[in-house]
C-alpha cells in the first residue's frame, strides 16, 4: 500500500458507535433495555476500557462492535462499513479481516494443537497469506515466538494452562493483523501472575500491530492501561474522570485512583 493510501485507511476510523441502542426480548415477553444511545469511536492505535458491573451490557457493546449481534437502533461502522448494510456472509468476512475477538474462556478448540488453533480464523477464511511473500504460516511462528509458545505449538489446546490458552487467543486474534482488536474480560479467567504476563502482552503486540484496542473488564489495574475510560451504567456510557477521553493527554490515573462501576 502507498503511503497515501495507508495514510487515508487510517484517516477512517476503525470503530464508530452513533447513537446506538440495544434491546433484548425477555422470555416473557417484555424489553429489557440493554444500551441506549451509545457513541464511540476508535482509530488505529487507541486504547480504551469499559467498565462496569456484571450484567452491564460490557459484552453486548463488543459484540455489536464486531457485528456478532446488530442494534436495535443507531449505526455501527466497522472499518469504515456499515454493518447493518451488509448481509450475513459479508459481514462474517470483514469480521474475520478487521476484528480480533478475545474472550474470557479463550474460545480455542481442545484437541487442535497450539499452532492450528492459531491458523484458524485464516483457515476459516481461506487466506493462505498476509500480503505477497507473507504467508499466514510464517506470521503464525513469529507470533508463537512472541508468546513464547514456540515449544509448545504442535502441543493440544487442553494441555495449556489458562496463561498460555490466553496467550494463544492473543496471537489467534492477531494472525491477520485487523485493525480492531476486542477483549472481553481477558484476565479474569487467570491468576495473577498469568494475568500481568497476558496484560504486557496484549498492549506491547496490539501496538505493535498499530491496532485499536478495546477492552471490557472487571481489573481496574487492566482499564488503567488505556488511554480512555468509560463506565457503562444504566445502559449509557460515561467517560470516567482522569480518562484521556477529549483531553490530549495520556490519561493514566496515578496512584490509589479508582475507577467507579466496577466489582
Amino acid at each position: 500500500m502507498s503511503p497515501e493510501r495507508h495514510g487515508a485507511a487510517e484517516a477512517v476510523p476503525v470503530l464508530d458507535l452513533q447513537a446506538v441502542g440495544k434491546t433484548h426480548r425477555q422470555a416473557d415477553g417484555s424489553a429489557l433495555r440493554v444500551l441506549s444511545g451509545v457513541d464511540l469511536t476508535l482509530r488505529h492505535g487507541e486504547t480504551a476500557a469499559v467498565v462496569g458491573r456484571s450484567g452491564s451490557g460490557k459484552s453486548t457493546l463488543l459484540h455489536l462492535a464486531a457485528g456478532i449481534e446488530s442494534p436495535s437502533s443507531g449505526q455501527v461502522r466497522l472499518a469504515g462499513r456499515v454493518l447493518s448494510a451488509l448481509g450475513d456472509r459479508e459481514r462474517s468476512r470483514l469480521r474475520g479481516r478487521s476484528a480480533g475477538m478475545i474472550f474470557q474462556f479463550f474460545h480455542l478448540i481442545p484437541y487442535l494443537t497450539v499452532r492450528e488453533n492459531i491458523l484458524l480464523p485464516a483457515r476459516i477464511a481461506g487466506i493462505s497469506d498476509l500480503t505477497p511473500g507473507a504467508s499466514v504460516d510464517d506470521a503464525a511462528d513469529r507470533l508463537l515466538a512472541a508468546v513464547e509458545l514456540g515449544d509448545r505449538a504442535g502441543e493440544p489446546a487442553r494441555h495449556l494452562s489458562g496463561g498460555e490458552m490466553q496467550r494463544t487467543a492473543i496471537a489467534r486474534a492477531l494472525l491477520l493483523q485487523p485493525p480492531l482488536v476486542l477483549a472481553d474480560e481477558p484476565t479474569g479467567n487467570l491468576d495473577a501472575e498469568a494475568a500481568a504476563s497476558v496484560t504486557r502482552l496484549l498492549f506491547e503486540m496490539t501496538d505493535r500491530q498499530g491496532a485499536a484496542l478495546l477492552l471490557a473488564t472487571h481489573d481496574t489495574e487492566l482499564a488503567s492501561r488505556c488511554r480512555r475510560r468509560f463506565r457503562l451504567a444504566a445502559g449509557r456510557l460515561l467517560p470516567l474522570a482522569n480518562s484521556g477521553e477529549g483531553d490530549g493527554g495520556e490519561g493514566r490515573p496515578g496512584p490509589g485512583t479508582s475507577l467507579p462501576g466496577t466489582s
